[in-house]
């Protein structure tokens, strides 16, 4: 069974106004698979959620999520809260950057997603204090055949690293990406080379077998 890409979902689900809500669902599902990993006692030390532009600008934002992580029993640091780059560097909302400053003082990770096809400053990175940059698929894709690509990504970490910033590669799809990624320095990687979406019963699955294999390689 085919499965539509979130592209082509996500602007109906927007022109429809459910943007916030789709939020809402997104971090409750989230924080109740954490919470049932924590008691199947498999190693998944957070999860990233993404919060769209509608659910920045609401006013009770910070109460919102930690009203959430009180209820499954979760520390802040275990959320990551994933902004797109667009909302950084387009977007003169105080009530926006509030919470941005507000679930960064509770202690949630903070990631500036899609990063490079905006134009985020060092400046918003510093200011609103983001703990990783994802780098966007379009310049890892073919890193590991493209010397132009490679130089892009490795200038990216270079900034990253001196404003002590952590790294992730989005849309990592072959091993050699993975492998030359890991060789220049990217702290984490996401991708199809990793693994496909799927249920969360098999996610239990999947998430022990990876504790296994690293056991065995240590």
């Amino acid at each position: 069974m085919a499965h539509s890409p979130p592209s082509d979902f996500l602007s109906i689900i927007h022109t429809a106004g459910l943007s916030e809500r789709l939020s809402e669902v997104m971090l409750f599902q989230s924080l109740a698979a954490l919470r049932a990993w924590d008691d199947a006692g498999l190693n998944a030390p957070l999860i990233g959620v993404n919060f769209s532009t509608a659910e920045l600008r609401n006013p009770k934002l910070v109460e919102k999520v930690k009203w959430e992580l009180d209820r499954f029993d979760l520390t802040p640091d275990r959320l990551c809260i994933e902004i797109l780059e667009t909302v950084f560097s387009n977007e003169t909302d105080g009530t926006i950057i509030r919470n941005i400053s507000g679930l960064s003082e509770l202690g949630c990770r903070i990631d500036l997603d899609d990063f490079g096809t905006g134009n985020a400053s060092i400046a918003h990175i510093q200011k609103l204090k983001v703990d990783r940059v994802k780098i966007d698929r379009l310049f890892v894709a073919l890193l590991d055949e493209d010397a132009q690509q490679k130089q892009l990504v490795q200038a990216i970490l270079t900034m990253a690293n001196q404003l002590g910033v952590d790294t992730l590669a989005e849309g990592v799809e072959t091993v050699r990406e993975h492998s030359t990624l890991a060789k220049i320095g990217c702290g984490h990687v996401q991708g199809f080379g990793i693994a496909r979406p799927m249920p969360f019963a098999k996610t239990l699955e999947w998430i022990q077998e990876r504790q296994d294999l690293t056991q065995k390689v240590s």
